[in-house]
């Protein structure tokens, strides 16, 4: 009932548009319920009377009843509907904002196709419940009242004979909507079940067809809709039950009305006009009895509905403004963790476990070490994605907990390890962080990305329509044009999560160019798996199983043993003491040309060296 109250309590806003329905509701059902007086009068005086003139007029009467029973019926549909689309349009927006508003916990446990159908189907439901019960439901209750309160002033006997069956009939209704009620919650639950597998088969399709899996898919497909298939069908089946049953009781209610009723007229009791009255009342009566069937198996999808939509709009987000949050507004970029402890809701161990360090501003921070170190935790806390379990994340001197948090994530540009990119055009992705840029800006920070040359290839430039999740794109085109977007937002912040992991080794070294420059007067922390885009940070953090366990430069980190040393080994070792020998080789070759002429070149012995040097950098970023 809970549920019901607050659906119904969406309507508050429109209670003129509600009355206007109601009267025009009661109206159209005084025209109806008048009807069978005039038709009962027509038979005792006009056609029994033989009053031609009596009956002409009577007819007229029914007509111009029944044509404003139409005219008010139409009206009262009309606002019923419109009630029901704008409660169901309220709903979605709430439902979708609420959607922006939780945190990265909530969806790190919820499944997309179980949102999608609560944002679909169940507010469906709501939308059919409201047009039912705004109609039926009332009209059921206020038909049953009136022609109950005008059979028994009419005619007590016949009037008990004709609601003997309502006790019955009430008695069976509302324990078929006790009875059906889980029942359509678990149709709704099954629904989002068969959602979500839908869902990820469509997004996964190239992977389900990489690997063959198209028939395995379908099996797991198919038992999901299956299982939807029965449930629905067990409520059906109970559904089925009632209304023959309501039809039992109304036939035999009418069939009692004409069996006694007919001996009341011979005997002279009553008018054969009132017993066609009472024949037409109770069929009237019966109606309501059988909307409130329909109407209780439409209640019981929408209070279904209604406790899973509730469910969300009840989600308080986790990570939320405090009371009395401050903007920053000037922010210079000096992160400090200060004995951090974090732990994902639901795991058994801590992501980061006493984590201790300080980036100052304009200062490059990078994070290695093995998955599941807790590199992404790190820069998860930075634009409060999570809240600490104990220490402190700090930003300027500033709680990330006390900053308001559109101020605090408008100054950090984050490109993601998985690359995401709205159906719109390449430019509308690029200025997605600032919807105001200029179409010059969006250009300059494509062309700090490295991916201007590529975009003025594409069909329309700027304007080209990348599709869904960026489709159209390779990933290191998306990679870039996600790059761009960090920078477009000019952040005193810059968060790069593995930027580089989808490009090749030349586009590796392009964006490496790009950034080295843009890093420039910004804080930037970078997760990465080579070492070539990590080996120039001002500060190298190793995190092995949350915590530090190796901290410096890169120089200074390979002159330790440790987690660092071996990576290095394992992927520049080789590589760079191939270089210095060829660039040894060089020098020597060099040297000996020198000599050859004299040794008159002592300058000139720089220019190889520097180049050299410029070399080995390029190459080693090619790398």
């Amino acid at each position: 009932m809970k549920t019901l109250v607050r659906i119904f309590g969406y309507l508050k806003p429109y209670w003129r548009r509600v009355i206007l329905v109601y009267v025009t509701l009661f109206t159209a059902l005084a025209l109806q319920l008048a009807i069978p007086q005039v038709l009962a009068r027509a038979i005792d005086h006009g056609i029994l009377g033989k009053n031609l003139t009596y009956l002409a007029v009577s007819a007229l009467i029914i007509v111009v009843f029944a044509l404003g029973q139409g005219l008010f019926t139409f009206i009262r549909s009309y606002h019923v509907n419109v009630l029901a689309e704008k409660v169901g349009y309220d709903l979605r927006n709430q439902l979708y904002d609420r959607f922006q508003e939780l945190s990265f916990s909530f969806y790190d446990r919820a499944q997309t196709g179980q949102l999608m159908s609560r944002a679909t189907d169940d507010i469906n439901q709501i939308r059919g419940m409201l047009m039912v019960c705004l109609r039926s439901l009332v009209q059921g209750i206020g038909t049953l009242v009136a022609v109950t309160v005008i059979m028994l002033t009419t005619d007590v006997p016949l009037a008990l004979i004709a609601l003997a069956t309502m006790p019955i009939l009430i008695w069976w209704t509302i324990r078929f909507g006790i009875v059906i009620r889980p029942m359509f919650l678990s149709v709704q639950q099954q629904f989002g079940v068969m959602t979500s597998a839908l869902q990820e088969n469509v997004a996964g399709g190239r992977v389900v067809r990489a690997f063959a899996q198209e028939r395995a898919e379908s099996h797991r497909f198919e038992a999901e809709l299956e299982e939807l298939f029965e449930r629905n069908m067990r409520a059906a089946k109970n559904w089925s039950y009632n209304y023959p049953l309501t039809l039992l009781m109304s036939g035999l209610s009418l069939t009692a009305v004409v069996w006694f009723g007919a001996h009341q007229v011979i005997a002279g009791a009553i008018s054969i006009g009132t017993l066609v009255a009472f024949q037409q009342y109770t069929s009237l009566l019966n109606e309501p009895i059988r909307w409130l069937g329909f109407a209780i198996n439409r209640i019981a999808r929408a209070q279904a509905s209604g406790d899973r939509i509730f469910e969300i709009l009840d989600t308080r987000p986790v990570i939320q403004n405090r009371p009395g949050a401050i903007p920053i507004d000037d922010m210079r970029g000096r992160v400090t963790f200060d004995h951090v402890t974090f732990r994902y809701r639901g795991a058994k161990v801590d992501a980061l476990d006493d984590v201790t360090f300080t980036a100052e501003p304009g200062q490059t921070i990078a994070l290695v070490g093995p998955t599941g170190g807790g590199k992404s935790s790190i820069i998860s806390l930075i634009p409060r994605f999570y809240d600490v379990a104990e220490g402190e994340v700090a930003i300027d001197g500033h709680d990330v907990r006390d900053l308001q948090l559109a101020s605090l994530r408008d100054h950090i540009g984050i490109v993601l390890q998985e690359t995401f990119l709205f159906g719109v055009t390449i430019g509308q992705n690029i200025a997605y962080g600032r919807p105001d840029a200029t179409r010059e800006e969006i250009v300059a920070a494509a062309k700090a990305a490295r991916a201007h040359d590529f975009i003025m290839r594409m069909p329309d430039g700027y304007d080209t329509m990348v599709g869904e999740r960026g489709v159209s794109l390779s990933g290191g085109q998306k990679q870039r044009v996600a790059i761009a977007r960090a920078l477009a937002e000019n952040p005193k912040i810059l968060i790069l999560d593995d930027a580089t992991s989808s490009v090749d080794a030349e586009t590796e070294y392009l964006i490496q160019q790009a950034l080295r420059e843009l890093m420039h007067q910004r804080t930037s922390f970078v997760i990465a798996q080579r070492l070539t885009t990590v080996k120039n940070a001002d500060l190298i953090l190793v995190l092995e199983d949350g915590k530090i366990t190796q901290r410096g430069t890169h120089e200074e980190l390979l002159a330790e043993p440790g987690f660092y040393a071996d990576l290095y080994d394992l992927q520049l070792k080789d590589q760079e003491e191939a270089q210095r020998e060829k660039l040894a080789e060089q020098a020597l070759a060099s040297g000996g040309a020198a000599a050859a002429n004299g040794g008159t070149a002592a300058d000139g012995e720089l220019e190889p060296a520097t180049a050299g040097s410029e070399s080995d950098e390029i190459t080693s970023g090619k790398r």
